[in-house]
């Protein structure tokens, strides 16, 4: 079967929650491995879960398998320079993504922030969800709400390469140069998609927008942290008026009070623009993903809004099968079932309450801006 679209093959897809079953999952392929495995997050905690991944990484290194572990600095920051010393001394390869304070300067700017656990270019996990017991916790607590993707196939050995360059410093591949194997008729289309403005990388914005402007029947997005620019808006009001039916999930609990303040500026647009919003407000919602029709879905690490566009490095995985789709957007109504519906906020709100929030979107563009700014002069 011949690509179609910069589109690779995946022999088996599964949709997987935060909670025992992703962490499940990660172990198992890092038990499975037998040559080389890539984790990279932008959190990576030595609570009980990162501690318990750690020890399965470890196991796997006295198996002879090849380990690299790259976590943000900024992102984690907090891991203890005894467990950074004791992932060394295991024969992990550990790295800091772009350390905070390098030589004469500071960096703020390009954080690793995607989130990607791939074994010997066969089996990979991409999505949101990092290493964190906010992530997993059992028995009585329940974990931040965020989704990743199980994937097999000719796509792995995509994602391994792409993980390999960003270890080594290489920076981007060209796909050309990717050798694929032969697929079969029953395999699901997948494109690894990447955000990454240092290197010109704008698939993921790109690559939603355009699924916006070209849905015909639905588009139904979960945004942790939400805040669109003028070209998804206007992709949006138009999806509206073509009569596609548009909703979104948004956090109820904010972990970024200012975020969350800053997205509720925009519901009055929204809903004037015929778009229903739904609000999660049993845990943190930290997902990130959007359904387009009855086929297509996109899932990973990025946040519709300017850091995750021009600052952030992040990795999506575009998915067009109908059954993945299917099974998405059965979960995505379960979610909205146990959601508030957001019908009209105006009643409900006085003046210094819009001032609030009008004042908080002008903060984070205005913080945003500055990181970007940052950024280019790196």
């Amino acid at each position: 079967m011949k690509r179609k679209n910069n589109y690779n093959n995946a022999s088996h897809i599964e949709l997987v929650k935060s909670g025992n079953a992703f962490f499940e999952k990660a172990n198992t392929i890092i038990d499975n491995s037998k040559h080389k495995i890539h984790l990279q997050t932008y959190i990576f905690a030595d609570d009980s879960t990162g501690m318990e991944t750690i020890s399965h990484l470890a196991a796997a290194v006295k198996r002879g398998v090849e380990v690299y572990l790259l976590v943000d600095a900024f992102g984690s920051n907090e891991l203890k320079k005894h467990t950074i010393k004791m992932l060394e001394e295991s024969g992990i390869n550990f790295r800091m993504y772009s350390p905070i304070f390098s030589g004469y300067h500071i960096r703020f700017g390009r954080r690793l922030h995607h989130k990607i656990l791939v074994s010997d270019g066969d089996e990979a996990l991409v999505g949101g969800i990092n290493f964190d017991d906010k992530y997993h916790m059992a028995g009585h607590d329940s974990p931040w709400l965020d989704y990743a993707v199980y994937v097999t196939g000719n796509i792995c050995e995509e994602i391994s390469i792409m993980c390999q360059r960003l270890w080594s410093g290489k920076g981007y591949f060209r796909r050309k140069k990717i050798v694929i194997s032969q697929s079969s008729s029953n395999d699901i289309h997948v494109k690894l998609q990447q955000n990454d403005w240092l290197y010109g990388k704008k698939g993921i914005s790109r690559g939603l927008n355009n699924s916006i402007r070209h849905a015909n029947l639905s588009v139904t997005i979960m945004a942790s942290y939400f805040l669109p620019g003028g070209r998804i808006r206007k992709s949006l009001k138009n999806a509206s008026k073509r009569n596609v039916k548009i909703k979104i999930i948004l956090p109820g609990l904010s972990d970024v009070k200012l975020v969350k303040y800053a997205t509720k500026y925009w519901y009055a647009w929204l809903l004037r623009n015929n778009i229903e919003l739904y609000e999660w407000d049993k845990t943190i919602l930290h997902g990130k993903l959007m359904t387009m029709d009855n086929d297509h879905v996109s899932i990973g690490s990025y946040n519709i809004n300017h850091l995750s566009h021009f600052s952030s490095i992040e990795t999506n995985l575009d998915i067009k099968d109908e059954n993945f789709c299917r099974t998405v957007k059965a979960d995505l109504e379960n979610v909205m079932s146990q959601c508030t519906k957001i019908t009209s906020p105006a009643k409900k709100i006085d003046f210094l309450e819009k001032f609030v929030w009008w004042s908080s979107s002008q903060l984070v563009r205005f913080l945003f801006s500055l990181q970007f700014a940052i950024l280019s002069k790196e």
